[in-house]
């Protein structure tokens, strides 16, 4: 079956597929009552408005949210592929308006989805790995121990065998380990609470982006942490935000290696991947009122009217 749809997102689909099938608003666009009044499954065609509109916003919505999956269905496939191709464009065109425009945050955010929907495209097995790992989180009770559960799954995906996960404080913005592997207590106690820029967590936090150190020894920034990097023993280490659908930081997710280390483009791009479901998993837990509108809003402007 396809991706659950937010309410609001539901409704466009099914008033969408009503204008363009110029049938009845809200009718299910892959399932109609006949002519003969008999409920039956109608073919997918590619030229079909109204399921074309149905799967894309169903796409996107997996997107923003982690919930989407590669479907394996004879046909489906196919579907979803040119679904993700057609949310990739649309959302970048309608990032590359936000920008024009002067509205940085939000395009950013858009922009965003469209790697979602790119990884998707590229790493398909890939990605529904992912989403089954993400699905999994959802169902844990603790957030330590969800938290727990994801360093150990970056870490793999990270080729390390240490790391630590830490949150953001929501009113300083300072960053606090809540999962760690690999450390002893010298080394949480020096990183207990990061609130500068020179550490990779502190970079990575205050751009909102990946950083990568490849060597902690030559890297200038770097000096205040060499002497405990030294002590724990890493040489390298890679930093990559956790955001939820609004973009905001919610954490910084990191793994260290013994050696002058960095982990190759693909890896990377793979953790940047995890890390975006499992920020929108955390964020979730910790607020459970947490605002999908804005994220919501803009998805609806992204896509095709």
């Amino acid at each position: 079956m396809l991706p659950r749809l937010s309410r609001s997102l539901r409704s466009r689909a099914a008033r969408k597929s009503g204008e363009a099938s110029g049938g009845t608003p809200g009718c299910r666009p892959l399932r109609c009552e006949s002519e003969s009044g008999r409920s039956g499954r109608v073919p997918y065609a590619p030229a079909a408005a109204a399921d074309r509109f149905h799967v894309m916003d169903a796409v996107a919505a997996g997107i923003a949210s982690g919930d989407s999956v590669m479907l394996d269905a004879p046909g489906i496939g196919r579907r979803v592929q040119v679904a993700l191709e057609n949310a990739e464009a649309a959302f970048l065109r309608s990032a590359a308006r936000l920008r024009v425009s002067g509205q940085l945050e939000r395009a950013r955010r858009i922009e965003r989805y469209a790697a979602g929907a790119r990884f998707d495209l590229d790493e398909p097995a890939l990605a529904r790995q992912l989403y089954v790992t993400v699905a999994r989180l959802r169902q844990v009770g603790r957030l330590e121990t969800l938290t727990e559960h994801a360093l150990e799954i970056v870490l793999s995906l990270a080729r390390a065998d240490r790391g630590n996960l830490q949150l953001a404080d929501p009113a300083s913005g300072a960053l606090n380990i809540i999962a760690h592997h690999g450390f002893d207590a010298e080394f949480l106690t020096h990183f207990a609470v990061v609130d500068d820029d020179l550490s990779a967590c502190g970079r990575a936090a205050a751009r909102n982006a990946q950083v990568v150190i490849s060597d902690v020894i030559t890297d200038k920034r770097f000096e205040p942490h060499r002497a405990i990097a030294k002590t724990s023993g890493f040489r390298a280490v890679q930093s990559t935000p956790l955001v939820d659908k609004d973009g905001q930081l919610v954490g910084v997710v990191s793994t260290h290696y013994a050696n002058p280390y960095a982990p190759s483009a693909r890896d990377l791009r793979i953790i940047r991947r995890y890390a975006d479901l499992v920020g929108q998993v955390v964020s979730s837990r910790r607020s459970p009122e947490t605002s999908v509108q804005l994220a919501e809003e803009d998805l609806a402007s992204a896509l095709p009217a």
